[in-house]
């Protein structure tokens, strides 16, 4: 069986959407908490918006961009 590395990169993009808006919800409420010993404030939601978000379209480009020959 063949991967298709387009459809796992979809999958992913997805993934990584979620969290992305995970995190925005997070930083718009300004909900701290702390989880296994991590404290999760508003500064790291605002890395995990960009880093998720960005992650996100350069996989969603993979994904559904033109295919390569």
């Amino acid at each position: 069986m063949r991967t298709n590395w387009r459809e796992v990169a979809k999958f992913f993009s997805g993934f990584e959407t979620f969290h992305a808006l995970f995190h925005a919800g997070l930083l718009v409420s300004g909900t701290a908490f702390t989880l296994f010993g991590i404290a999760v404030t508003p500064n790291l939601s605002t890395i995990g918006v960009v880093l998720h978000g960005a992650l996100a379209v350069i996989l969603g480009v993979y994904a559904w961009g033109p295919k390569r020959p």
